[in-house]
């Protein structure tokens, strides 16, 4: 699909439909008033304004339809209600087998600049259909896409692009079974990635990995015929003004190994690689964007499988910080194979360093589908990523990094076990194990677990169902931030 932004006069502009929007009670802007007619007919169509109302109308000239999308109340528009709207506006012109769209830039007149970034976001996340396996594709393929604005725009929908084809870049990862993406195919897709962007990369092997004695990853690929790997990525800029380590949790499939999952559950185990996926759509952005700042993205890649090899419940690891941790269930991995990424991610002396992972189910349970949750004891850390998440709407909420739970994880026979001592407060006991990795040297450290909206069963808002690319949008945003 194409898509562009122009400064010019919506009437002189041919399509196959025009997206107006609408604010509650039927509001037109200005470009809407033009239109003499469309109010009282789309009104008789029983259209009032609201957030994720769409209705078509035949039209005349230079447009055979016009698309009114509600925005909701004026006074409560953000840009996740133009990202909504616009996917609105998709489903109308794909339904109606529509090839080309010309869109007003819809919420202009409230946020200007930012409703530029927001509606290329909607439109490209939004058209995102992971097809590919399919003999016969859906019906309904958007061509072009022109978005008409007042003032030029461009630098702020250019950004909305980059980071809209690098969340869907992430998502055609994270969406490919485990039959095509495993550890080893994962290194390559990244070493593909930084030859495109000139990216220093390094890929450690079993051997390596011996060498480093990352024991969490080799322990928990022992199971699989696939080897793991370890995937370091980095962009270095000549002056970087700080150091950002992000690390993505890279299990290609889960079947809980030894503690092997019910059938239920194994289910879109695929998408336990979100985190890694995101890791790989930020470094692409990130290489498009060439920001002031150092980033190393980090991955810790293995397939957990049950096989005469694999680890087993009550083995004993001792990780290269001293830490030993007795494993109580084979299904509690991630964080195993995190503990090694973290500590040699505190080694590189970071100004930030942030992990996000589909860790728990406890965090699910928690928040729901939809929202991660954030764990961070620095104050300053926290409020950045959960404005930044506000606005890009990849929503996350605290959860407390609380001390009296480090009980729950000791260790009979060890310093450490991989799981809490019930199952009360999982969420936050797989957070304080993670925290025993991180150098006393790293100061700003986030965890994000992704588990609940990595993966969506049915679609969202601008989501179709599958994988989601969260939270590539706001770690990026985050970094760009850091070059002020």
């Amino acid at each position: 699909m194409n898509i562009k932004l122009l400064k010019a006069d919506i009437s002189k502009i041919k399509s196959d439909a025009l997206v107006l929007g609408a604010y509650k009670g039927v509001k037109f802007s200005s470009s809407g008033k033009r239109f003499k007619g469309l109010k009282e007919i789309v009104k008789d169509l029983g259209f009032k304004g609201e957030l994720g109302e769409a209705a078509i109308v035949p039209w005349r000239e230079n447009y055979k339809n016009i698309i009114v999308v509600g925005l909701g109340e004026k006074q409560k528009l953000t840009e996740e209600s133009i990202r909504t709207a616009a996917k609105k506006a998709l489903d109308k012109a794909k339904s109606s087998k529509l090839k080309s769209v010309v869109s007003e830039l819809l919420g202009e007149d409230k946020l200007k600049g930012l409703s530029a970034k927001a509606i290329s976001e909607g439109f490209i996340i939004g058209n995102y259909e992971f097809n590919k396996y399919k003999e016969k594709k859906e019906e309904g393929k958007i061509e072009e896409i022109t978005v008409i604005s007042n003032e030029d725009y461009t630098s702020e929908f250019e950004l909305g692009k980059i980071l809209s084809l690098s969340v869907n870049y992430a998502r055609d990862i994270a969406n490919e079974p485990g039959n095509v993406v495993n550890p080893v195919s994962l290194s390559e897709i990244a070493v593909d990635l930084s030859k495109q962007y000139n990216l220093e990369i390094e890929v450690f092997d079993e051997n390596r990995l011996k060498e480093e004695k990352m024991v969490g990853i080799l322990s928990v690929g022992m199971g699989s015929k696939t080897p793991p790997r370890f995937i370091h990525i980095c962009y270095k800029p000549k002056k970087p003004k700080k150091k950002v380590v992000v690390i993505g949790k890279g299990i290609t499939f889960d079947s809980g190994g030894l503690n092997i999952k019910p059938e239920q559950f194994m289910k879109k185990m695929k998408s336990d690689k979100s985190g890694a996926c995101a890791v790989l759509g930020i470094m692409k952005a990130i290489g498009e964007l060439k920001p002031d700042i150092e980033v190393h993205g980090l991955i810790p890649a293995a397939e957990n499988m049950p096989d005469g090899k694999a680890f087993r419940p009550d083995d004993i690891i001792t990780f290269k910080n001293g830490k030993s941790v007795e494993i109580h269930s084979t299904d509690a991995e991630g964080r195993l194979i995190l503990a090694d990424a973290l500590i040699y991610g505190s080694e590189l002396k970071p100004d930030i360093m942030i992990d996000m992972a589909t860790l728990t189910g406890a965090c699910v349970v928690a928040l729901g589908n939809y929202t991660s949750g954030l764990f961070t004891d620095d104050e300053k850390l926290s409020k950045l990523l959960l404005n930044l998440s506000e606005r890009t709407g990849e929503k996350m909420w605290r959860l407390p990094l609380d001390p009296d739970l480090n009980e729950d994880i000791k260790g009979t026979f060890s310093d450490l076990q991989n799981v809490g001592k019930t199952r009360y407060g999982g969420a936050i006991t797989a957070a304080l194990f993670l925290k025993n990795f991180v150098g006393n040297d790293v100061k700003n450290w986030a965890h994000i677990d992704i588990a609940g909206p990595a993966f969506l069963d049915k679609p969202w808002k601008f989501y179709s169902a599958g994988a989601t690319g969260q939270p590539v949008r706001t770690i990026v945003e985050l970094i760009k931030g850091m070059e002020k």
